[in-house]
């Protein structure tokens, strides 16, 4: 009896809250169809800005982003391959993990094309500011798009309003006073609840947008040194395996690549002594003789 009671008084006081809370009465004056969009578009809106302000908080400083390179580093330079370094970046969802991700993905695709160690330096560093803009600006397109919708919804239930305004004035003659107030309520009612949502949008968008453009410029010098890191400084053995790999795909070479490796073994400045026992460390894991 006493369980049934709790869930009675349970069952009133939701009752009670639906139909006595302000902002339910608001939202059902101004009309569902309406106002209940714009509180969706509402909750998106500000939870994406507060995933943002987190997530740009959370960006390691100059301290941590260098010893997460050192930590690159040393494992390019234990394994000699840049397979760890994908691994560690797939286990790390930060945003060095998310940028440098991309760039060893792009590395693998031009190292297949045997593009010239210049124009791979040039697209991995276009690849690093793509993505690092990809990581900070993702969901804000949303946030912009929700601040224009939450507006013309509201004109759309203005325009709603209006039009029960005049169609009781065209049924009444004159018109009844509270019922013609009735629509012009509603219609301030749906404006006004279009700019609250706008608003707060358009004030978040704008502060996220300059401060990822800024976060953007801060991720471009560690980029730089990622990408020196495996084409050049720590990473001429493991960018020539690739290109070794590459070449030794059908188990022997023809002229046209004998000179790919030679021009690569310039630029990288791998001596041919170097160049002869990565040779034969790829053809071991290749299963060649």
């Amino acid at each position: 009896m006493e369980t049934l009671l709790i869930i009675l008084q349970t069952e009133n006081t939701i009752r009670s809250w639906l139909t006595e809370n302000w902002l339910i009465e608001i939202i059902n004056k101004g009309g569902w169809y309406i106002m209940y969009p714009l509180l969706f578009f509402s909750i998106i809106s500000l939870g994406i800005i507060i995933e943002r302000i987190y997530r740009y908080v959370t960006v390691p400083n100059e301290d941590k982003a260098q010893k997460i390179l050192d930590e690159l580093a040393d494992l390019l330079n234990r394994y000699g391959s840049v397979e760890p370094l994908v691994q560690w970046c797939e286990k790390n969802k930060g945003v060095f993990g998310y940028v440098f991700l991309q760039v060893l993905k792009r590395f693998n695709f031009l190292v297949v094309e045997k593009r010239p160690i210049l124009d791979m330096r040039n697209e991995l560093l276009d690849t690093g500011d793509e993505a690092a803009e990809e990581y900070f600006e993702e969901f804000l397109p949303i946030v912009n798009t929700i601040a224009s919708v939450a507006t013309l919804i509201g004109l759309l239930g203005t325009i709603l309003g209006m039009i029960m305004s005049f169609d009781e004035i065209a049924k009444g003659g004159k018109g009844d006073p509270a019922v013609v107030a009735g629509g012009i309520s509603v219609a301030l009612i749906t404006t006004a609840g279009g700019l609250i949502v706008a608003i707060p949008s358009v004030i978040g968008y704008s502060f996220l947008k300059r401060r990822a453009m800024k976060l953007v410029k801060y991720i471009e010098p560690f980029t730089n040194h990622f990408v020196n890191l495996i084409l050049k400084d720590l990473a001429r053995f493991s960018t020539y395996k690739e290109m070794l790999k590459t070449a030794y795909r059908d188990g022997v070479l023809n002229k046209e690549e004998e000179e790919f490796l030679k021009q690569k073994r310039i630029e990288l400045n791998i001596s041919d002594e170097e160049g002869k026992k990565l040779e034969e460390e790829v053809l071991k894991s290749l299963g060649y003789k």
